[in-house]
């Protein structure tokens, strides 16, 4: 609502200002994050709508009485300087809609009532992050310059991604603008949003072919047009050789770099050189970072990976300066610089331990690893972790890096943590075949290690073991959440024959049964062998999930049937599409059921109908029937093709 701050206009200290249309989903967002300064710093607020068809004004008005409707004529600085005209403020703010302020505005309530920054600086520049994805995990930061001193004649210019001249010096402020419009847009969204842009863009070009800010501009907008930027980037990098000083040079030579980071490493390489030239202050420059950041990930594309670990260690120290305030940054108001949000930091920390792995320098790669605090990264960077620790292991056939990780993540209290552990050590069973699965089974059994997934492993090995299937089966009994690890023990149950269908049924949903039976039989050539010696256990029929369970055990056994002989083949497919066929019968009612009506079942059942068909038409001695279902199952199922061809063919062959 309404700032209480009570002012005159002669007494405002700030105005703040806004051009909206058709943003009643994030305006009151944004309005009620500007009240704390408001009611903090004698504030106006001045709103310039430019034709919103929604609730837009009538919100704008609850929170100020200066709402006013102009006409839109696709200038982004008029309307910017139509609020700045309406203004009475000594400072000036601007902020859009789908942005708001941090909650924690102290800094900025602090300059205000300082006059003696107020009077040493002409402008606030504030953190801006833009978010790219709804969870705000991926993003850029860079600085703008937000809040300005006014004097006559200040004004925007530039009719798309206006900007204001500040003539003096600028502070800087951690609060944060926080700005969310490219969250929800598709990719064909953006580069609609992109398009709109660039045609103004070009009319400023065209006025001034000369003006580095506008290329640069266009170097961000035309990024994907190969033509545009094999025209502009030359251009403006023949004019940055007079003019190196420029305030956007350093920016383009960054977009340069990554633009041929792509199509032209080596020239993209060459350039990453000239950057210094002329460049006397690169050692303190914030897009320095950005430089060293990309000539690393250009030398590891093209497999130079000593190289480009060695930039890496450059990169890292950099960054580090970056966080603590050591670097200007004074480049940062001109476009976000790549390499700089945490998460490409760590992904280009990971990128520098996988060039160690690839120059087979493990141990130094095990001990960068080790450097990274586990209980502060989350997301992106832990399923990372995660990834390198597992690479590192198989490379030196060594698992016990990996048991003590499962160990110190196993004491956490984060249930996601646990669960992506679990499944990158099931994951990583399976991958390995032969004398290194079973390097793995003793490393993470011998390891003293307490959890669940080491007791499993300790089951394992002790197979032969009296009194292996009861501890087998009270393990199971054990596990209260399958939604990640385990399967091994589904497979040793499979293996030794134990019915666990009751227990499946009550402590598993079928997506997750369905999942692991297929990672087993995906890995392990000896399933289909073992599920056709499980048979059909009595207590699989006492429930429709029990049922779906040991129908989901033969299909996907049924997919992995290489290793055995024509004639358990046969047995195997047919026990299955009998387990289908029956199981389809029972949870439809078969007087429903019709060829004309059967489309409406999912792809499997739709091929139980036609199997259960077939199999009554050669009950009835109808060859010819038989055959027509057969070949409606497949059609109605295509992954079933290896399964009909072969039934077929054995019918055929057999004279059945």
């Amino acid at each position: 609502m309404k700032s209480n701050v009570k002012k005159s206009d002669n007494s405002v200290i700030l105005s703040i200002g806004m051009i909206v249309k058709n943003e009643e989903n994030v305006l009151e967002r944004c309005l009620e994050s500007l009240n704390p300064l408001m009611n903090s710093v004698s504030s106006e607020l001045i709103i310039a709508d430019t034709g919103s068809t929604d609730h837009t004004v009538e919100i704008a008005r609850r929170y100020t009485d200066k709402v006013f409707c102009i006409e839109w004529t696709g200038d982004f600085a008029e309307a910017r300087n139509y609020t700045i005209n309406k203004s009475s403020g000594k400072w000036y703010m601007f902020i859009d809609a789908d942005e708001y302020l941090d909650q924690n505005i102290d800094e900025l309530v602090s300059f205000f009532y300082n006059k003696e920054l107020m009077n040493k600086y002409v402008a606030l520049e504030l953190l801006f992050r833009n978010y790219f994805n709804i969870e705000k995990s991926n993003y850029s930061d860079s600085y703008l310059p937000r809040i300005f001193k006014m004097y006559d004649g200040i004004k925007f210019v530039g009719e798309i991604h206006e900007n204001i001249i500040i003539k003096g010096k600028s502070a800087y402020s951690s609060v944060m603008i926080h700005h969310t419009g490219y969250c929800h847009l598709s990719p064909a969204q953006e580069n609609i949003k992109r398009k709109r842009n660039i045609p103004p863009l070009l009319k400023e070009y065209e006025k001034d072919p000369t003006n580095l800010r506008t290329l640069s501009l266009l170097l961000t907008e035309c990024f994907d047009d190969i033509d545009k930027m094999e025209k502009f980037i030359p251009e403006a990098l023949k004019l940055l050789k007079t003019n190196r000083g420029h305030y956007c040079g350093n920016v383009i030579f960054m977009q340069a770099i990554a633009y041929f980071r792509n199509y032209n490493p080596d020239y993209a390489l060459k350039l990453c050189d000239e950057y210094y030239i002329g460049n006397n202050d690169y050692e303190d420059c914030v897009t320095t970072v950005s430089i060293v950041s990309l000539k690393a990930l250009i030398l590891s594309d093209i497999g130079r990976f000593g190289e480009a670990y060695e930039e890496f260690l450059k990169y890292l120290e950099l960054f580090k300066k970056y966080k603590n305030n050591h670097l200007k940054i004074d480049d940062l108001f001109n476009r976000p610089l790549i390499g700089l949000s945490d998460r490409e930091y760590y992904k280009n920390y990971y990128t520098a331990i996988i060039c160690l792995i690839r120059i087979f320098r493990y141990n130094e790669a095990e001990e960068m690893l080790s450097q990274i605090q586990i209980n502060e990264i989350s997301g992106y960077e832990y399923r990372g972790f995660l990834n390198i620790l597992r690479e590192i292991s198989c490379k030196k056939n060594d698992y016990k890096l990996v048991v003590h990780y499962y160990d110190v993540i196993n004491q956490s209290e984060s249930p996601e943590k646990k669960n992506l552990v679990l499944y990158m050590l099931e994951s990583l069973y399976f991958s390995l075949v032969g004398e290194k699965r079973i390097k793995f089974i003793k490393d993470i059994s011998s390891s003293g290690v307490n959890g669940k997934y080491v007791e499993l492993m300790n089951l394992h090995v002790s197979q032969e073991k009296a009194g292996f299937k009861e501890k087998l089966i009270l393990f199971i009994n054990s596990i209260e959440d399958w939604s990640e690890g385990y399967s091994v023990a589904v497979y040793l149950a499979v293996k030794h024959k134990l019915d666990i269908s009751d227990i499946v049924a009550k402590k598993m949903v079928s997506s997750e049964f369905r999942s692991k039976l297929e990672e087993i039989a995906k890995s392990d050539d000896d399933f289909a062998g073992y599920v056709l010696d499980y048979g059909c256990p009595e207590g699989y029929f006492s429930g429709i999930k029990q049922f779906y369970w040991l129908v989901s055990l033969y299909e996907k056994a049924s997919y992995r049937s290489f290793l055995l002989s024509d004639d358990k083949k046969y047995e195997l497919y047919s026990k299955f599409v009998n387990l289908l066929s029956d199981y389809v019968m029972n949870i439809y009612n078969p007087e429903l059921l019709n060829d004309d009506d059967v489309d409406v079942l999912i792809p499997l059942h739709k091929f139980g109908y036609f199997m259960y068909k077939a199999n009554n038409s050669i009950l009835n001695g109808d060859k010819v029937g038989y055959i027509r279902n057969m070949k409606k199952a497949l059609s109605n199922c295509e992954s079933m093709k290896e399964i009909v061809e072969f039934l077929l063919g054995w019918f055929k062959k057999n004279n059945i």
